[in-house]
């Protein structure tokens, strides 16, 4: 085949500009995204009850729900909260779990349990998580001038009605969630003193009402030969109706108007969204799976641009633009590949000393790249950060084993073979130890399978090989018979090395003559990487800098919304001048795909982001003072902002949780045993710094039972009028035409005192009864959600300040608990640390194992793979050495670098020997072969271990995101291709050494 593709030029060329083509075409029809189409392991299920107390939720409603969800396979976590009106139950499954299925399975579970829901309960919410539906970016809207909240009411149903549906009619926009809608409600405010002069009740306007809001069925009726429909004008569909509405109170007719006021206002809030001290609207657009993510983005804006002309009293904003950091991310990728590239080919021609061969790789790199693209498409794979970076892995490997190619071409040509003959000679010479260094490669990604990326790594290992063998040499062989040496390659001849053969024997022979202390060194090498493992922290993603958080405020007291809001516009008022972006969700957020736990309406989140890292922290620190200063009981939390590369790698913030349970399954421990149980610990560890579970101040009304027998009164009845008094009376929807408005009855505000004393009830002998002569009324602190696990309802406690003592914290919260009659269990950074440390160490050895069989196949030998095996520990333990002087942690990214850099390092060992192996058979003794096969392999080994190290150095100091996060796997791939080289030159012959003279004398 080698010697057919090299008399067939032509052909060769025009499969590939036909190949160059195809690949062009489908590269404008490749899908572009931040992160790869990947449904995150998570579904989380809400649910509402209105009016409902805490308890009533987690009774009748939660613990039901998370005793049927628990039952579904593959279910790694599952945890719920319970709040006054509302629950939420999140589960995360293991990884490569099918989603659909699942998806299907918590339907079924959750319609099995709604069977036994109250009526007034609707279905629960299920939401999937996948990265296609996490918002590419927000847009801030607001209006100029907002001077009433009738007027923000009107800016909602425009917003909804209007600017949300045009900008999904966008093709590339899925779905536009917001947050921050106030909804309307038709509200009737009876004048009490006609009311009780009329004798009138809120029962007989509810009464009148309904008889005026009828939906009645559609009638047909035969009129000779034509049939007609017929429907009744029932229903009432505007204010003016409702208050036209007739009353029959004892003979006399009285419309609604008579009595009460009429009118549009907003339904009660329970959460607005601030965009700088301005209430505004915030809009959370998402794409389309299959849409180019800036492509997107321009549509958007100008489609805002185009809102800003048509509506200029409004203001638009984006915010957290996903698309932006896409841009940079890629940028930097690109960039970093390029700069690699240069400072490659300048290696090369220093080593090959031609100026002519460095062209080839110069044409290949950018022709590979379009070429799988190609094939991206056909895989149906996306261009993002992860797969680009699979293809910068696969366009490495193109470079090294294309100069493998070429400088086994030209040491044929130096024996005096013409031109062609070398080419075909050293082709078929390497063809069987590369497609074995391939396969070590992906043998090593085989257990990292479960990866997004994986696919373009295949993509661009295949296209190297298919290089490598085929249009390298035809391109070669083309350019040395046309391309003659001119003055460039004369000149680099001069400034390159002339002397590496000479030093690489000063250094071989001071290896062979110092074995003992070599192998020495070897070991030692090994038990301090050993020990220095144990001492690296573990995480599970690196720490990113950034210039954005998210800050969590928690009142921790019962306040109203309006509270909230006050508490909110002082805060960015104070803040916003130290800040390039400051918004907030006051109360809860109103998004319809929000996956988190929804925030009472006595929690505030900022969104707050500053011109650089530094700026953010001293933002932090003086919000955090202020609300400390003023509201000593309220508690801040800092989160990391969701982008797509946080929700895909989504770990826990919080180094060590705690969860404490009773001996109860259904009920919790006791809110005043865990106080005293955290100031216990607090008093013996003082470090902790624990903070007290969140709570919140009920009224508990206390009906009299000897009161009620006493004058007479039933139960029902008194509740009856309390709950009338105290809450809004529901009575009806209206009819818009677009939408159903709910009509309510409502009052002058009054507190609960108030109330109490003014209300009166009937008894059995129509006596007006005083409600405060049944009721006694008393506030009660109690926690402000209920937590439930698997092992049921717990009470979690986050520990921020571990140090390094963290098993002795464990065991020493499990042995106080212990005795104060409560069951512990434990979660967090620390353990999702160790669980991500034991998953790489068995993918570790499973890619070993693979690397084995393989070299076992390739070699006929058993014992020989375990040479060249032997250097992936002695490298691992440099790469440890390594991270733990540069003070990086062992994390996901770092570990799969160590597993990267374990398939690459290999493959230099692998020709090593090959070459020695084909030199034993020509004749050559052992340490001649071993000494010639080094100084044949050397300038290849060099080269191929200096490209790669090259191409991952501009990568050390990029500051987006993407780079941030590669930049551990970066330092582990410098640093174990670093030592590896040298051990590929030195301290595998020398073991292949001792493996054969074991085996001459066995022999003899």
């Amino acid at each position: 085949m080698v010697k057919f593709l090299l008399q067939r030029p032509v052909a060769v060329i025009m499969s590939t500009i036909a190949f160059i083509v195809l690949g062009i075409v489908a590269s404008f029809r490749l899908p572009v995204s931040l992160m790869p189409e990947i449904d995150i392991p998570e579904i989380t299920v809400h649910y509402t009850w209105d009016n409902a107390s805490i308890n009533e939720v987690e009774n009748t409603l939660t613990s039901g729900l998370r005793g049927q969800l628990q039952q579904i396979p593959k279910l790694t976590e599952i945890q719920s909260e319970s709040k006054e009106g509302s629950g939420l139950i999140t589960m995360k499954f293991e990884y490569g779990t099918s989603l659909d299925y699942a998806f299907i399975e918590v339907n079924q579970k959750v319609d099995a349990s709604v069977n036994g829901f109250p009526k007034e309960v609707q279905r629960p919410t299920i939401i999937k998580a996948s990265t296609s539906d996490l918002p590419v970016f927000y847009i801030n809207i607001n209006l100029k001038e907002n001077d009433s909240e009738e007027k923000f009411l009107e800016f909602c149903e425009f917003t909804d009605a209007v600017l949300k549906k045009r900008l999904e009619q966008l093709p590339d926009v899925a779905m536009v969630d917001i947050s921050g809608m106030y909804s309307p409600e038709l509200y009737i405010f009876p004048d009490e003193a006609k009311l009780r002069s009329l004798k009138i009740t809120q029962d007989q306007l509810k009464s009148a009402i309904d008889n005026n809001n009828q939906v009645s069925g559609s009638l047909s009726v035969k009129d000779g030969y034509y049939q007609y429909s017929i429907s009744f004008a029932s229903q009432i569909t505007s204010p003016e109706e409702l208050e036209n509405v007739y009353l029959n109170i004892n003979g006399r007719l009285l419309q609604i108007k008579d009595v009460a006021r009429t009118g549009i206002r907003p339904r009660e809030k329970r959460g607005i969204f601030f965009n700088g001290d301005k209430q505004s609207l915030c809009l959370a657009v998402i794409k389309q799976s299959n849409a180019r993510m800036s492509e997107m983005k321009e549509k958007v804006t100008g489609l805002l641009d185009q809102f800003r002309e048509e509506y200029p009293d409004v203001e638009f904003s984006v915010s957290r633009d996903q698309a932006q950091l896409l841009n940079y991310s890629i940028d930097n990728l690109v960039q970093s590949l390029w700069q690699g590239i240069l400072l490659a080919i300048v290696a090369m021609l220093f080593f090959l000393q031609d100026a002519r061969s460095p062209v080839i790789i110069a044409i290949s790199i950018p022709v590979s790249v379009v070429i799988s693209m190609l094939f991206f498409q056909l895989i149906g794979i996306s261009i993002n950060t992860i797969s680009l970076s699979g293809l910068i892995l696969g366009v490495g490997m193109m470079v090294d084993n294309s100069i493998i190619t070429i400088d086994n071409i030209n040491q044929h040509r130096m024996r005096g073979k013409s031109l062609f003959q070398a080419c075909l000679d050293g082709t078929n010479e390497i063809i069987t130890p590369l497609l074995s260094s391939v396969l070590t490669t992906c043998a090593i990604f085989v257990p990292l399978i479960f990866m997004s990326g994986i696919a373009a790594v295949a993509i661009g290992v295949f296209v190297s090989v298919a290089f490598s063998i085929t249009i390298v040499r035809v391109v070669f062989h083309l350019l040395f018979m046309y391309a003659k040496e001119g003055k460039a390659t004369r000149f680099i001849q001069r400034i390159s090395f002339k002397h590496l053969d000479d030093y690489y024997t000063n250094i071989f022979h001071f290896i062979f003559h110092h074995k003992l202390i070599v192998m020495i060194g070897c070991l030692a090498v090994l038990v301090l990487g050993f020990v220095l493992a144990f001492q690296l922290r573990l995480e599970r993603m690196p720490t990113i800098d950034t210039n954005e958080i998210i800050l969590r405020v928690d009142w921790n007291s019962s306040i109203h919304i309006d509270e909230n809001e006050h508490r909110v516009e002082d805060i960015i008022k104070r803040f916003s001048d130290k800040c390039e972006e400051i918004s907030c969700h006051a109360g809860e957020k109103m998004f319809f795909l929000n996956r988190e736990k929804n925030q009472n309406i006595n929690e505030a989140e900022f969104y707050i982001r500053t011109l650089h890292a530094e700026e953010l922290e001293k933002v932090i620190s003086s919000i955090r003072e202020h609300v400390k200063a003023n509201f000593p009981m309220a508690k801040v939390d800092i989160a990391k902002v969701d982008n797509l590369f946080e929700q895909l790698f989504k770990d826990n913030d919080v180094p060590l949780v705690v969860y404490l349970s009773g001996e109860s399954r259904r009920g919790g421990p006791e809110l005043d045993s865990v106080n005293t149980f955290i100031e216990y610990l607090d008093s013996l560890m003082p470090t902790l710094q624990l903070d007290k579970p969140s709570t919140s101040e009920r009224i508990v009304v206390e009906i009299l039972p000897d009161r009620l027998a006493l004058y007479k009164v039933s139960q029902g009845t008194l509740i009856n009028v309390l709950e009338k008094n105290i809450s809004k009376m529901n009575i009806g929807k209206l009819n818009t035409g677009s939408r159903y408005v709910p009509i309510v009855i409502t009052g002058e505000e009054k507190t609960i005192l108030d109330i109490i004393r003014s209300s009166f009830v009937s008894n059995n002998d129509q006596l007006d009864i005083p409600v405060s002569a049944l009721t006694r009324m008393e506030k009660k602190l109690d926690y402000k959600s209920i937590i439930g696990r698997k092992e049921g309802v717990v009470v979690p406690l986050n520990v921020y300040h571990v140090g390094d003592s963290t098993e002795q914290i464990i065991q020493t919260i499990k042995t106080e608990a212990g005795n104060r009659n409560l069951n512990t269990t434990f979660d967090g950074q620390y353990f999702s640390g160790q669980e991500t440390l034991w998953e790489m160490v068995v993918v570790v050895i499973v890619a070993i194992l693979m690397l084995y069989f393989i070299l076992a196949a390739q070699f006929e030998s058993l014992t020989l793979p375990i040479i060249l095996l032997v250097e992936i520990p002695l490298d691992v333990a440099f790469t440890i050495l390594i991270l733990w002087l540069s003070g990086i942690s062992l994390n996901l990214m770092s570990m799969i670098g160590i597993v990267v850099m374990s398939g690459i390092v290999i493959n230099d060992s692998i020709l090593k020997i090959d070459t020695i192996i084909r030199l034993q058979r020509s004749g050559l003794a052992l340490e001649d072969a071993i000494h010639e096969g080094g100084v044949r392999r050397l300038k290849p080994i060099l080269m191929t271990s200096l490209t790669t190290i090259f191409a991952l150095v501009p990568m050390l100091w990029g500051n987006d995101i993407g780079t941030q996060l590669q930049r551990p796997m970066s330092i582990t791939l410098i640093a174990g291709m670093t030592v590896g080289t040298f051990v590929s030159l030195f301290i595998i012959p020398l073991f292949y050494y001792y493996l054969e003279r074991i085996f001459i004398s066995r022999k003899k």
